[in-house]
């Protein structure tokens, strides 16, 4: 996809990020957006919506004009350095190395940024280890060297007492072990052959650590310990390291050379911000902000959950500690501004948080997306039915991506690939089904695209807290879960599906990890995101049932469980007590709905009957319909996918349904009707919507009180079906078009 799809109301010469750097991704000056207090920008938006791109746009296009680093805090490189000596490293201070390089080979204008404060702690921090080999410290010493900046005092007085220093105290070590601790002569060296201007800047740093009082040598010595201690101690020795890189990237900004060569505002970009090296920065950020120590160095990060993570939050409700939230949608530029008041250090950071939802991709936008994965029509013809499977197709990418950049693109790379004889016959189960040679393995044979999407969006992004033992069993767990609706639901079929295993999940943490990962919820289906539930119910699909099962076996069997469990339908004799359901209206229909998915439409036509105002005078019209809603609607999408499908005929009448019961045989019609058109991976038939009206109004044959609900009720779904929407809408299906 184009690197900037979708990102131009954040991009453009207008928009937040040149307003914030100010500087255009063509060099120009932009007026500067809020100062010199500045919040923390943290993008969030679930899998597949361009994080993680827009940061890179971000960098390659204004890092040409402003100093921008940028680091990802889930890079395995930043593990893999601190396990190799976890006594003076860990994965922050390695991200915090990394940002420095970055800064220092910086070669726009004013030159590189060196950072010779976070040298002299991380150097204080290697040394600092009482029990490592002389020869071990002092090779860890030097391995921040490349940090120092050249052609300044700190390079001419500190790099070459420290080199000079270094060299003898190595020859020393051949011959004797060392009397005094590393970190005590190095500190000793820096402070007697450092000048007093590289004294005044060591001193405005490091004397106002945690116990200094104005002394930096003190400073860097208890920095060093609380790192060696770990836990607590050592996240605030990490934190004051990522303000005293700050502190660098500022003098560089307020010297007499650069207040004349630079502009705009440097760029410390973090992808991945809500996992824990993130955290730690982001959190070390806000909290020195929120202090009052301010800098100019813009941080924008990323992050999943719509609310930025719950680390940036104190109290439960989080109502006084909401941090501003802004969308390119909501037009023009965030306002912000810190509120005041509160304890210092004990108000949440969430305050100091700017969060800005990620842009999906309009209707327009994706269609332009399409269109160039095509060739821009190329393969487009001018007969009708070529035109009417682009129409199609295009709709399936709009209800199954829902705008999400990563989605549109896979499923625009099927489409471009996807040969369709008979545009009626094309489901947007299809289009998942359809073969993609994976661009990221072009050796790789083609797979479909629904299984590229999985690994993309699941395999590939696994929750954080997730533990170890259940990371093979993620996906499969998701997949039974795609059937689910409620809590209780879902935790029925999770205790049944993990076996035997020692390590279980809840439903309710799975659902806490869906959260934490940016999916959203949706009060109606446990997986609340419609796209990524038609990619793990096709799966689930296709699973091998065992046994010689056929396909959709697993699907029938995880809709007959809960089937089930709910309770069969009452006794055709005559109504029965029933349970209320929060969701369907009653316990009965809810099991209908699992059995219309398990095995067809009998048991779900048989409750429907006996319940009808007619026959069961505790029922009202209006409840009826709501129940017949529920009865038909999703997840019951697609469960006749690959396998013979009457509904288009018992909708029509075209085969009645068995039995000398009229209403029953009229039941039977409305509901294939509405379950046919609920279902909407497939075209949706006018012929079809057309019956409603007709059904509903024999239905008032009955004399039953509350008739001309059914006709109130015609009406609005008529108008629903003419704007394509589903006719019992909730968060995940609404605009599915």
């Amino acid at each position: 996809m184009p690197d900037d799809l979708g990102f131009g109301k954040l991009l453009d010469d207008d928009g937040l990020v040149a307003r914030l750097l100010g500087k255009t991704a063509k060099g120009r000056n932009r007026p500067l957006l809020y100062g010199p207090d500045l919040p923390v920008v943290l993008v969030t938006g679930g899998p597949g919506m361009g994080k993680g791109r827009l940061l890179a746009c971000v960098r390659d296009a204004f890092g040409r004009h402003v100093p921008a680093a940028h680091v990802d805090c889930a890079a395995p490189v930043f593990r893999e350095g601190a396990d190799q000596r976890r006594s003076t490293r860990s994965e922050a201070t390695e991200a915090l190395r990394e940002l420095a390089v970055q800064f220092g080979a910086w070669s726009g204008d004013g030159g590189a940024i060196g950072a010779p404060r976070l040298y002299a702690g991380l150097v204080a921090v290697a040394a600092g280890d009482a029990l490592a080999n002389p020869a071990d410290g002092l090779g860890e010493v030097r391995r921040y060297d490349d940090l120092l900046p050249r052609g300044s005092f700190w390079g001419g007085v500190l790099h070459r007492a420290f080199r000079a220093y270094l060299a003898a105290l190595g020859a020393l070590l051949v011959a004797q072990p060392l009397a005094t601790p590393l970190i005590t002569a190095i500190l000793d060296e820096l402070f007697e052959r450092t000048s007093s201007e590289g004294k005044a800047a060591l001193e405005a740093c490091y004397g106002s650590y945690s116990g200094a009082a104005g002394h930096p040598r003190l400073g860097l010595h208890a920095l060093s310990v609380d790192f060696q201690q770990g836990g607590e101690a050592r996240a605030n020795a990490e934190s004051f390291l990522f303000r005293a890189l700050r502190e660098d990237v500022e003098a560089a900004y307020t010297s007499v050379r650069g207040r004349v060569a630079r502009a705009g505002r440097p760029a410390v970009l973090l992808d991945h911000a809500d996992n824990g090296v993130g955290r730690r920065l982001v959190r070390s950020v806000l909290l020195d902000r929120e202090s009052g120590h301010h800098d100019r160095v813009v941080v924008l990060a990323t992050a999943r959950r719509a609310d930025g993570g719950r680390f940036l939050y104190r109290s439960p409700d989080g109502a006084a500690d909401a941090p501003a939230v802004w969308g390119p949608a909501d037009g023009g530029l965030p306002g912000w501004a810190r509120r005041q008041g509160g304890v210092p250090g004990l108000v949440a950071p969430a305050r100091g948080v700017l969060l800005v939802r990620m842009p999906l991709l309009t209707p327009e936008q994706q269609n332009h997306e399409l269109a160039r994965l095509r060739g821009h029509g190329r393969d487009v013809g001018h007969r009708p039915d070529e035109h009417a499977a682009r129409l199609r197709v295009e709709s399936a990418v709009h209800r199954l991506s829902g705008g999400r950049p990563r989605f549109v693109t896979r499923l625009g790379e099927a489409a471009a690939a996807l040969r369709v004889p008979d545009p009626a016959a094309l489901t947007d189960w299809s289009l998942l089904d359809a073969p993609v040679r994976c661009r990221e393995a072009s050796e790789a044979p083609p797979r479909p695209v629904a299984e590229l999407l999985l690994d993309d969006l699941v395999g590939r992004q696994l929750p954080e807290e997730l533990p170890p033992e259940q990371h093979g069993h993620w996906l499969d767990l998701l997949s039974h879960l795609s059937v689910a609706h409620t809590g209780p639901c879902a935790q029925r079929l999770i205790r049944a599906r993990q076996g035997e295993r020692d390590e279980r999940l809840s439903a309710y943490r799975v659902a806490e990890l869906l959260q934490d990962n940016g999916w959203p919820h949706c009060p109606r289906h446990f997986i609340g995101d419609r796209g990524l539930r038609h990619l793990l119910m096709r799966r689930l699909y296709a699973t091998a049932g065992g046994a010689g099962r056929g396909r959709g076996a697993v699907w029938r069997a995880d809709h007959a469980l809960l089937r089930d469990h709910f309770g069969p339908p009452p006794p055709a004799a005559g109504p029965g007590q029933d349970a209320a359901d929060e969701l369907f209206g009653s316990a009965a229909a809810h099991a209908a709905h699992h059995d219309l998915a398990a095995s067809g439409a009998a048991r779900a036509v048989d409750h429907l009957t006996r319940s009808f105002p007619a026959r069961d005078p505790r029922r009202s019209m209006a409840d009826w319909c709501g129940e017949l809603l529920a009865v038909a609607g999703a997840p019951c999408e697609a469960p006749l996918a690959g396998t013979p499908d009457d509904r288009h005929a018992r909708a029509l009448g075209e085969v009645p349904a068995p039995g000398d019961d009229v209403l029953r045989r009229r039941v039977d019609r409305l509901l294939h009707a509405v379950w046919l058109y609920e279902d909407r991976t497939g075209p949706v038939d006018p012929a079809v919507t057309g019956t409603w009206r007709q059904l509903l109004d024999r239905l008032g044959d009955e004399p039953v009180p509350g008739v001309e609900v059914l006709s109130r009720t015609a009406g609005e779904w008529a108008e629903r079906a003419g704007e394509r929407q589903p006719l019992k809408p909730c968060a995940c299906t609404r605009h599915i078009g």
